[in-house]
Formats: structure tokens, C-alpha cells, sequence
């Protein structure tokens, strides 16, 4: 079996409390996945607790609205405070849940961009210490940490306190879609480049993942970075494990390089896109991933494993999150890992085992399967289509640019 069998839940977005963090861990166990990626932090909400900066709960876990409509549309908003985070306590219950069920919990802490929620408990680490509010709408903001020495010793305690609740042998530090060039709207970051012989942000950009970097592997554990903090600069990037979104060029590349790579493309192991193109499905970001997209799908030889995501600005209820995870997820443990002479019957012996956890199954037959619109967050709206989608990504990547503009 591959070594990193994997799904990511983002909880930041929208939060999900421990119970359903676990019940979600015993239905993934059914079908081998050994590796539960959680995305703690973001631009819409910080979800850990935190003895040390305690303000990144009190402030960060708390949005005073969040968009309710598709993200390529004018915002409107629900005008309803959103909170929620994980408690010290409520991580160790997770984590023993999981090695009972021989499954690591990996945390991500998303360093340098998407740091909004970061920011608005602690401005002075940001751009111009520049006053933030927590982000209540989706997309890519423009938030960036400053890489100054005492943002590195926050950043430093920061992951001593999530090292020491999460004994991972890996810790997730993003850097994705980091809006590098607007570290030029900071005249101390200007000077900084200056100081140190810096002509590009992206030399910024890869100094401050290194330093990053240090600080994971000071604390012996491996790094995890988005393929964006490898594709900006492949010959400079830091050693770090490069999680794959953007398809099968990039991840191709660093293995190449010689790195650890986990293969995640947008296209077909992004599960919130929607399973069809439908007005009786729930709002999604774009799609369709179907069930057959993700049994269509091939691993490249030599990665280290796979991972399914579950974002979820449009997915704000357990029962929604299971409703886009299965059967999909289980698909994509058959394709990688599992064993049988088909999926149908492959499904069929384990379905029993998830519907005695109460788990939200999406039918594969449209005739018993009941109308779920009410689910979504809002009104349902087309999105991205997923192929052009793909190739915008596919090339953002090879090309070494953030992907931002498709």
C-alpha cells in the first residue's frame, strides 16, 4: 500500500467540531486511509487553541459574517457570527482516536499567505502591521506575513506549542497562493530585500520558506508545503514533502527533484466540487468530479501517496461533508490502494460499515437519491468547469506563478 494514504478536511472555512472530526477518522479507517490532513488556519478563521498567542483563538476563531453565494459573484452575506476551535483536549482525543485506527493526524498551519485570521489577532506580522479583520468571504486575499526575525520567533513558538499536541511525524505549512509581490507595498520588507541582496520576491518568498523550514525540522519533523512553494523556484526550493494540486506536470517535476510528493490534483481529488452539473445539488466551488472521474484516476510511479480534500467555503454541516465524501472517497481508495475485482462490490462489502456510523452516503442512483439543494450555503451557481480549471492550473504551476487569475 502506498505509505501516505490520505484526506484533508479543512475546518477553517467552515468549523467542524472534534466529535465529527472523529467520526469522520472511524469511516475513513474502513477503507485503509492512514493519514488525516486537518487545515487549521486561514484567512476565514483559526481553529486551534493556543496557550502561547491566545489571541489566535479569542480573535482569530471569530467572523462576524461569511459569503453565501459563489465566489466568482458579488459578495452577499449571511450576517451571521461564525466561531469555533479545537481545545488542546479535544486535539489529543482526535489524535488517540486515530492511532487506535492506525492513522496520523497531520496539522497545517497556512504560512505566509493566507494569514488573515493570523493577522487580525497579531497585526504587527503583517504588511505594514496594517489592521485586519477576519475574512468573511472566499477567495485569495492579499494578507502576507512580514519575514522579519521576530516574525520567525513567533512563528517558531507557534509550532513548538502545535508540535507538542500533534506528534506527527509531518507538519503542513502551506504556501500556497501567496501574493508575493505585495510585499513591495511595505517599505521596511523594500528596505529588508535591499539589506539582503534580494531582486525578486520570489528570492523573498524562498528565504522565508528556508527559515521556516529551520524551524520544522528544529523541532524533528518533516515539512509539507502546497506545490506553490516548490514551483516558484524548483532549483531553490526548501526540502520539504510537496503536496500536489495542480496536476500531474508539477508533481512530475518534483519528483524529479528528488522530493517526497503526495498527489492531490484539483481534478479529480478536489471533493467539494460538485458530483454533477446539477441545480439539485448543493452550491460547490465548479465541477463536476464525478464517480467515474476519480476510479479513471492513476497515481504517477514513485509518489509517496495520495490525498482526497474536502474544502469547505461552500460546506458548512457534517451531513453536506459526508454527502460530497462518499462514495467519492472510497472510490479513490479503490483506485490507489484497494483491493477486488470491481467497485461495486468493493463499496458494497464496506457500505454496512458507514452506514453504521450514520454516514451520509450520496446514491449513484439518481432515483433514490432526494433532492439536497438546502444543503449548500446558498444559491446554486454553475462555477469553474473543472477542465479548463485543470489546465489554467497545470500551467500556473509549470510556469512558477501563483494561481490566482484562471
Amino acid at each position: 500500500m502506498m505509505r501516505w494514504r490520505g484526506a484533508m478536511l479543512d475546518i477553517s472555512r467552515h468549523y467542524f467540531d472534534a466529535a465529527f472530526i472523529k467520526k469522520t477518522i472511524s469511516s475513513l479507517a474502513i477503507f485503509d486511509y492512514n493519514t488525516l490532513h486537518l487545515h487549521l488556519t486561514d484567512d476565514q478563521g483559526w481553529r486551534l487553541e493556543s496557550k502561547v498567542f491566545p489571541l489566535l483563538h479569542e480573535v482569530g476563531s471569530i467572523r462576524k459574517q461569511s459569503q453565501n453565494n459563489h465566489g466568482l459573484l458579488e459578495p452577499t452575506y449571511d450576517g451571521k457570527q461564525h466561531s469555533g476551535y479545537l481545545t488542546h483536549n479535544d486535539v489529543r482525543e482526535i489524535v488517540s482516536h486515530a492511532h487506535s485506527l492506525g492513522m496520523q493526524v497531520v496539522p497545517e498551519i497556512n504560512i505566509p499567505g493566507h494569514t488573515g485570521a493570523l493577522l487580525a489577532a497579531y497585526p504587527q506580522f503583517g504588511i505594514n502591521k496594517a489592521a485586519v479583520k477576519v475574512s468573511g468571504r472566499w477567495g485569495i486575499s492579499d494578507y502576507l506575513l512580514r519575514p522579519f526575525p521576530e516574525t520567525f520567533e513567533f512563528l517558531t513558538k507557534v509550532f513548538e506549542e502545535v508540535a507538542s499536541i500533534f506528534p506527527s511525524e509531518y507538519i503542513h505549512v502551506g504556501g500556497d497562493e501567496s501574493l508575493i509581490d505585495n510585499w513591495l507595498k511595505d517599505p521596511e520588507v523594500v528596505a529588508f530585500m535591499k539589506e539582503k541582496g534580494f531582486a525578486t520576491t520570489k528570492e523573498l518568498f524562498m528565504f522565508t520558506m528556508k527559515e521556516i523550514e529551520k524551524i520544522i525540522s528544529g523541532l524533528g519533523k518533516k515539512m509539507v508545503t502546497w506545490d506553490d512553494a516548490f514551483a516558484f523556484d524548483p532549483e531553490q526550493a526548501t526540502q520539504a514533502t510537496v503536496m500536489s494540486w495542480r496536476g500531474s506536470a508539477i508533481a512530475q517535476i518534483a519528483l524529479d527533484h528528488g522530493r517526497e510528493v503526495i498527489q492531490g490534483p484539483v481534478f479529480p481529488t478536489y471533493l467539494d466540487y460538485s458530483q454533477e452539473v446539477s441545480e439539485s445539488e448543493p452550491l460547490a466551488i465548479g465541477g463536476p468530479v464525478t464517480l467515474e472521474d476519480v476510479l479513471a484516476f492513476t497515481p504517477l510511479p514513485g509518489v509517496t501517496g495520495v490525498q482526497f480534500q474536502l474544502w469547505s467555503e461552500y460546506i458548512q454541516s457534517p451531513v453536506h461533508a459526508e454527502y460530497m465524501m462518499w462514495p467519492r472517497a472510497a472510490a479513490l481508495a479503490y483506485r490507489c490502494w484497494g483491493e477486488g475485482k470491481d467497485f461495486e462490490s468493493y463499496f458494497a462489502e464496506r457500505k454496512p460499515l458507514l452506514e453504521k456510523l450514520d454516514v451520509t452516503i450520496r446514491d449513484v442512483d439518481p432515483l433514490k437519491r432526494a433532492k439536497i439543494a438546502h444543503l449548500g450555503i446558498g444559491p446554486y451557481y454553475r462555477g469553474f468547469d473543472t477542465a479548463s480549471m485543470m489546465q489554467a492550473l497545470e500551467k500556473s504551476a509549470v510556469a512558477g506563478e501563483v494561481a490566482h487569475d484562471f
